[in-house]
């Protein structure tokens, strides 16, 4: 069996047993070189100035008794192996010995050629093994430190983005303020001035004020566009989701819409069916999408430019589709993806009078996401695109539905989402209701949904397990009261609650619909006012 040069350290002060060792050890392998030293001291000296890859140690030398050879050889060096050589044939002794550092422990008239050569092997083996398994502990615990240390770094770091964030966001805030009223200050002047207030105006001067009041739009648009980010990174975004018409927010938004395509010389053209079914969504950012999409629309039209806006249902899917065509030059199939990235613009060949900062598309995305529906874009070098989106009908089924499948998509795991039925007394005014509904709906974030069944009862569901279920209801009772002292003799009437349940995955979330009437026994039985004793947390699964 071949052998690299090993080199050995034999500590042994007895003569003949020295002799002995170092021709068994010779017999084992030429290769071995040996150095002998009759004490420790020496065989310490010599381990010091000489690099040796195993020492065979007695026990018993002049200037050391029992395992101090073994401790103090490994002491002093914690790489070599160590095999102790000794008459004493003593369980005791041999598992102390090895607890000490040595890796093996052979009594001397054992000691055979075979026997020395099976030893020195296994005794370097298991000190690499060891000393490798020390290093790589060494490495875990250096990286653990340094895993630390980074840990701490990023959590200042992180801290000091939120600060930035909250930061920026004022910053966004404050600054949308101030050019939010100066331009509307301009708007009304404008208005004043064109409405001929202030003496007659002439044609070319009409033109020109109507150029004035669609540019300071398109500055209201950019703003709310630098508003929705803010608001949107924050989770912030005010979302108020309510039945409503879709006729109604396209009468509101279409006047400003003509006068722009007035002042841009478009053709505008609209096709909106007069029984459409109701739908559910925040009605303002429903506005916003679809002004946006009219304004993309206008400003990539070019010359002779023809912008429809068309609305129809989709019965089968439960939703309504509207969608802005114009005859722009189109987009290409390789940047129908990055239109929706934020200040992401493309490059066409159409003069543009206003230029913007690329979050229109991107926001009206996300827009629509808010109100569980979708955008889809179709384009045709050429002959111009088409943005739509769907709206959901006000159907309570068809609405959670969208709803669940949203918080599902938009969390990589599926959040807790808890229910809650809340109801006010039958003798309560149409007018008080209204204020309770009014105030539901600002006690909301983005990702909570609010459904009135009728004029006294509502279910809510949060993303929120049954401790966040209850912080929520805290919040709630204390919003209540700081209303009531913000309206002293006119009290919000009290509301009656009741926890539904609670659902972690998105196979038991689907038993939701099925817990949609807040009239049942079950549920009368359960309610209770504010100020009464804590709701009990109920958890179905």
């Amino acid at each position: 069996m071949g052998h690299n040069k090993l080199r050995l350290l034999l500590v042994e002060d007895d003569p003949g047993h020295g002799y002995l060792i170092q021709k068994a050890l010779k017999k084992a392998s030429p290769a071995y070189h040996v150095d002998w030293t009759t004490t420790l001291t020496d065989g310490l000296d010599r381990l010091k100035l000489k690099s040796v890859d195993v020492v065979l140690t007695d026990l018993s030398l002049p200037d050391s008794a029992g395992l101090n050879a073994v401790q103090r050889i490994r002491e002093s060096n914690d790489a070599v192996a160590i095999i102790v050589l000794t008459s004493l044939d003593d369980g005791d002794t041999e598992d102390e010995a090895l607890r000490c550092g040595a890796q093996d422990y052979l009594i001397k008239n054992e000691a055979t050629p075979y026997a020395l050569e099976r030893a020195i092997q296994h005794a370097r083996e298991r000190q690499q093994g060891l000393v490798a398994t020390q290093n790589l502990l060494a490495e875990v615990e250096a990286s653990r430190k340094l895993l630390a240390r980074q840990q701490a770094q990023l959590k200042k770091k992180n801290q000091r983005l939120r600060r930035l964030c909250k930061t920026a966001q004022r910053f966004v805030d404050n600054v949308s303020h101030d050019f939010r009223t100066p331009l509307t200050v301009i708007k009304d002047y404008v208005s004043l001035v064109r409405e001929g207030n202030f003496g007659e105006v002439n044609a070319e001067q009409a033109q020109m004020l109507d150029v004035a009041t669609v540019r300071v739009d398109d500055l209201n648009t950019m703003v709310d566009d630098m508003l929705d980010v803010s608001r949107l990174e924050a989770g912030m975004l005010a979302i108020c989701r309510r039945p409503c018409e879709i006729s109604d927010i396209i009468n509101y938004i279409v006047p400003s819409l003509r006068q722009k395509s007035v002042v841009k010389q478009i053709t505008f053209g609209l096709e909106v069916p007069s029984d459409l079914p109701t739908i559910y969504c925040d009605r303002e950012q429903v506005s916003r999408v679809i002004v946006n999409l009219m304004t993309n629309a206008m400003k990539f039209c070019g010359e002779a430019g023809n912008v429809r806006l068309s609305v129809h249902p989709v019965p089968s899917r439960g939703e309504l589709v509207v969608a802005v065509t114009d005859n722009g030059p189109g987009i290409d199939p390789s940047n129908l993806e990055c239109i929706f990235q934020r200040f992401k613009q493309l490059k066409v060949n159409v003069k543009q009078s206003t230029k913007g900062f690329g979050l229109g598309l991107n926001i009206a995305q996300e827009l629509v996401a808010l109100n569980l529906g979708q955008m889809h874009v179709e384009s045709q070098l050429g002959r111009g695109s088409t943005f739509s989106f769907t709206v959901p009908v006000a159907e309570s089924r068809e609405v959670l539905r969208r709803y669940l499948a949203w918080i599902q998509k938009t969390n990589k795991k599926f959040p807790a989402v808890s229910m809650l039925s809340m109801e006010i007394d039958a003798s309560i005014p149409p007018a008080h209701a209204d204020d309770v509904d009014l105030f539901l709906g600002g006690l909301l974030r983005q990702n909570d949904l609010l459904w009135r069944f009728d004029a006294r009862h509502w279910i809510v569901l949060i993303v929120a397990n049954e401790a966040e279920r209850g912080r929520f209801l805290e919040r709630m009772e204390n919003e209540r009261d700081l209303t009531i002292r913000n309206r002293p003799g006119d009290p919000l009437p009290p509301v009656r609650i009741t926890p539904t349940g609670t659902w972690h995955t998105a196979e038991q979330a689907r038993a939701i619909i099925d817990h949609l009437n807040p009239l049942s026994d079950e549920a009368e039985s359960a309610t209770c006012c504010f100020n009464e004793q804590p709701l009990e947390t109920v958890s179905t699964t």
